[in-house]
């Protein structure tokens, strides 16, 4: 696990031709965290990618999850990431959204800990047409209760 002192790597991972399609909008181009980049926390594992923790306010976040295709351990990652925000970064809430057309990714966030609270019918425009969106949470609370992402 390697903290992000810079979005370089974790940006080149979201461009990559097999993830761009599927965490990208319709028209938004390549995807660039630097104009935000103090407001994130960006956390790398090896070359396979990682995570981006964009604070959206004191003690909240949203976690954007940047993998290449077919990555092994992500799970492990995750539980790694949470405990260094939720202990570290001081993170009360992390929030994440899910497109409906991805449910290994619903799944990862649901191991992961995470529970489900709205959904948003054509929640985001990408360049193959609308996609339903499942909005996920995960409460300091509940991660220390649980203290384990489930296999």
């Amino acid at each position: 696990m390697h903290i992000s002192t810079a979005p370089d790597f974790l940006e080149a991972v979201a461009n990559h031709p097999r993830v761009y399609p599927f965490v990208s909008c319709k028209g938004c181009g390549e995807i660039r965290f630097g104009d935000g980049w103090e407001d994130c926390v960006g956390i790398e594992f090896g070359e396979a990618g990682g995570f981006v923790f964009h604070r959206r306010a004191p003690g909240a976040y949203e976690v954007h999850t940047l993998f290449l295709p077919r990555t092994a351990g992500t799970l492990e990652y995750a539980k790694q990431a949470l405990d260094h925000m939720f202990h570290v970064e001081n993170a009360e809430w992390i929030g994440t959204q899910v497109a409906r057309d991805l449910p290994h990714v619903k799944r990862f966030a649901l191991r992961s800990g995470f529970t489900k609270f709205h959904e948003i019918a054509n929640g985001w425009e990408r360049d193959s047409g609308p996609v339903d969106v499942e909005l996920f949470e995960l409460t300091k609370e509940r991660f220390l209760g649980a203290n384990t992402c489930q296999p």
